[in-house]
Parts: C-alpha cells; structure tokens; sequence
C-alpha cells in the first residue's frame, strides 16, 4: 500500500481543533456572586419597566386629544404637506438644496462618512471621553439633524414659508 501524501496530512492536521488559549486575553471563570439568573431577575425588572411604560401612555392617550384632521381625500392635498417627523429633517434639506444634493449626496455621504469613523478615529478606548473624534461628528451631526427636524416640523407652513410657533398662520394643521 503507498504511504498518503504528507501535504494532505498536513491539511487535515490543520482543520484539527485544537484545545489551548483563547486568541485575546485568558480565560474568565465567572465568580459566583458575579452571576445573576436571567428569571426572574432581569425579566421581572424588564417587565415592570414596560408595564410603566404602558401605563403613563395610556395615562397621556386618556386625557389628551390627538390632533387628528379629517378623513383622507385623495383630491384634496393639504397645504403644506409635511413628512412624519422623523423624515422632517430630509424634507427640510430638499427645500434647501437640489434634489440631488438632499437626496443623494448628504444621506451618502452621512453613510460613507459612518463606514469611514472608526478609519479616522483608531483609539481603542471603550471609554467616550477618550474618543473626540467620534463624539464631535455624534454630536455634530445629531445638532443639525434634531435643528433640520424641529425646523421642518414645527417653523414651516403654507407653501413651505417661515412661520413662527406662536404666530397664527390660516392654514390647515
């Protein structure tokens, strides 16, 4: 009988698991008083917490109207016609810039800019006050989007002009 190939040998040694150390750091035997049972201790806590939840939502819906408007009528579109609040901010950036620009440049450049953050900020401290540079482009870009949704949702009326909160403007809410 011919003697196998060592090079397959060799290949099948490889695929072998092997017991040793973990690749980071040595193996972490919990601590007994470390550990806490998912039921009933976190479960409960998670629970009272929706609970609570649910309740002060159904307090609110209790006692304050929805604004709703009337039925929907296809021939009829209000003026103005807003986007739901959290698409406020896009809107507010197409009234601004071309729809090229709003609609494609700044959301792919938000998403290129998202896949690029941590190229750019290579510090692998867990802790946020050791990262800057991730912290200033959160905040920066949270500033901007929260001004370009609040300004969309709430300083905008007939035909996309300037209306103040306090301002009665005749136009349908």
């Amino acid at each position: 009988m011919l003697d196998p190939d060592p090079r397959i040998i060799a290949n099948k040694r490889l695929l072998g698991v092997v017991p040793g150390k973990p690749g980071v750091g040595d193996r972490k035997e919990p601590a007994e008083e470390e550990t806490v049972m998912v039921w009933p201790n976190l479960l409960i806590r998670h629970a009272v917490a929706a609970l609570f939840v649910i309740l002060i939502v159904v307090l609110i819906a209790t006692f304050f109207d929805a604004p709703l408007r009337e039925i929907a009528n296809p021939t009829n579109t209000p003026n103005p016609e807003k986007a739901p609040w959290y698409f406020a901010a896009l809107q507010e950036l197409l009234s601004l810039f071309h729809p090229l620009v709003a609609g494609v440049l700044v959301p792919g450049a938000i998403i290129m800019g998202l896949v690029a953050l941590p190229y750019i900020d290579r510090n692998p401290s867990l802790d946020p006050r050791k990262r800057q540079i991730a912290r200033t482009a959160f905040t920066v870009f949270m500033v901007i989007w929260i001004a370009l949704t609040l300004i969309g949702f709430m300083f905008r009326g007939e035909n996309w002009s300037w209306v103040w909160p306090w301002e009665e403007w005749h136009g349908e809410l």
